[in-house]
C-alpha cells in the first residue's frame, strides 16, 4: 500500500518540509534569501532558457511527468534549506568580519558535507555502502549548488541547476530502485577522486573573479 501511493507520500512530505523550513528559518535563523537575480548577468538567462528547452523537449518522452516531479520536490526545499538557509547563515557569520577565499570555502564545505549526510536518509531502502556513495557524490554536489549561489547571488540559480540535474536523471532512468549493492574499496576511491574533483570546481567558481561573486556583495550591503 505504501509503495503504492509512494510518490503522493513524497510529494505531501516535500510541501510541508518547505513550510516548516521556512517557519523554523523565521524564529531561528532569521536568515535571508537572496532570490532576486541580476538581469544584466546574461549568462545566466542563457542557462534558465536551456533548462526550459530541456524540459519542452523531454515533454512526450516516458518518464516526463516523474521527472518533473521529482526535480521540483528535491530542488525547492533541499535548496531553499541547505543553500538558502544554512549556508547562507554559515557564509554571513564566517564573513562578517573579512570576506576570503578560504572562508567562503569552509562556508561551501560545511554546507556540503550538511547536505551530504543528509541523503542517509536513503538507508529506509538502500544498503550503507552504496548510500555512502551517494552521499559523497552529494557532498561535492552541494558545494558547486553552494558556489554557483555565491556566484550569481540568486537562489534561484541553484534551485534551476538542481532541478535540471534530478530532471535529466530521472528522465532517463525513472525513479530508482531500492539498491542493497555490495561496494569495494575500488568504489570509495573513485568516489573520493570524484568528490576531489568536485570540490575542485566549486571552489574554482568562487575564486574566479572573486570581485564578482554576487552573493557576497549582497550580505556585504546588508
Amino acid at each position: 500500500m505504501f509503495t503504492d501511493h509512494y510518490m503522493l507520500y513524497l510529494n505531501i512530505y516535500k510541501i510541508l518540509s518547505i513550510f516548516v523550513i521556512l517557519i523554523l528559518n523565521h524564529y531561528l535563523f532569521s536568515q535571508k534569501l537572496y532570490l532576486k537575480p541580476n538581469f544584466s548577468e546574461f549568462g545566466w538567462q542563457i542557462f534558465i532558457f536551456i533548462c526550459l528547452l530541456i524540459v519542452v523537449v523531454s515533454l512526450k518522452t516516458k518518464y516526463f511527468w516523474t521527472a518533473l516531479d521529482v526535480g521540483i520536490i528535491a530542488a525547492l526545499p533541499e535548496e531553499i534549506m541547505f543553500r538558502g538557509v544554512i549556508m547562507g547563515w554559515i557564509l554571513e557569520k564566517i564573513t562578517r568580519f573579512k570576506q576570503t577565499y578560504v572562508n567562503v570555502s569552509i562556508a561551501l564545505g560545511i554546507s556540503g558535507v550538511v547536505f551530504g549526510c543528509f541523503h542517509y536518509i536513503n538507508l529506509l531502502h538502500q544498503s550503507f555502502g552504496f548510500t555512502t556513495l551517494q552521499v559523497m557524490n552529494a557532498v561535492g554536489l552541494g558545494m558547486i549548488l553552494g558556489a554557483i549561489y555565491v556566484k550569481s547571488g540568486s537562489l534561484l540559480i541553484p534551485i534551476a541547476t538542481h532541478f535540471i540535474w534530478d530532471f535529466v536523471v530521472t528522465l532517463k532512468n525513472g525513479m530508482p530502485e531500492t539498491s542493497y549493492m555490495a561496494i569495494n574499496g575500488q568504489d570509495i576511491f573513485m568516489e573520493c577522486i570524484v568528490l576531489a574533483i568536485q570540490a575542485s570546481i566549486a571552489i574554482w567558481i568562487v575564486c574566479f573573479h572573486f570581485e564578482n561573486n554576487l552573493l557576497l556583495q549582497k550580505i556585504e550591503k546588508k
